[in-house]
């Protein structure tokens, strides 16, 4: 006998409970099978006095894949864009607390380390100096270099001329030199700390926070220390 609202499968209540799961589509791709129910359709109510060309059938086809095909690519590159800002991310945190030289003018004087650079001296003279301001540009010390030609490094100690140890914080430089008989002004730069690295946008890499100087794209680093 039947048990009653059952039927004659007394487990039947065991998958009433049970609910279909459909894969979920996105309503806006084409896909394959789209594409070639859209074709049939097209070829089913296409003209007979003027069918397809095989070769008109064939290009919308390679359209379709071109299409695809950029469409997965794009994708790649998305993903593979992604996965490299993560490891520039990694890379970056290991430059915290390092120093790099930088294309500079200005740098931050510690009562430590003073304030290192370097200059390049691109015509070798005899009286190279490197002149050290205030942020407001008044000058505190000179120091004489002599001879030299090529990459020069230079370091401060902190010292004005009366031998006053001056606060640390950012101060400028230049270095001058004769060449021929003019007073030539040489390119620097500086020894900076990494504070903190910010991971750019697209295109932007990797800038780096340096004290006493701000944000500097990683590109300029010419040297880690």
């Amino acid at each position: 006998m039947a048990i009653s609202g059952v039927g004659n499968n007394p487990y039947a209540f065991l998958n009433t409970g049970a609910v279909e799961k459909k894969e979920e589509k996105d309503a806006g791709a084409l896909a394959l099978e789209d594409f070639m129910s859209l074709m049939t359709t097209q070829l089913q109510n296409q003209d007979p006095l003027k069918p397809m060309e095989s070769g008109e059938f064939l290009g919308q086809i390679a359209a379709f894949g071109t299409v695809s095909g950029i469409g997965d690519l794009k994708t790649s590159f998305d993903s593979f864009a992604k996965t490299m800002q993560s490891d520039q991310a990694l890379q970056g945190s290991a430059l915290v607390g390092h120093s790099v030289l930088v294309p500079s003018s200005i740098g931050s004087m510690t009562a430590a380390d003073g304030l290192k650079g370097q200059i390049n001296v691109s015509e070798p003279v005899t009286d190279l100096k490197v002149q050290i301001y205030t942020e407001t540009g008044s000058l505190v010390r000179t120091i004489e270099m002599g001879s030299a030609a090529g990459y020069t490094n230079f370091a401060w100690d902190g010292f004005d001329e009366t031998g006053t140890a001056l606060a640390p914080g950012t101060y400028q430089f230049k270095a001058t030199g004769t060449v021929g008989e003019e007073n030539t002004a040489f390119a620097t730069a500086t020894v900076a700390k990494v504070e903190s690295v910010l991971v750019g946008g697209a295109g932007k890499g990797l800038v780096m926070n340096l004290a006493g100087i701000g944000a500097v794209p990683f590109s300029e680093a010419q040297e880690i220390i």
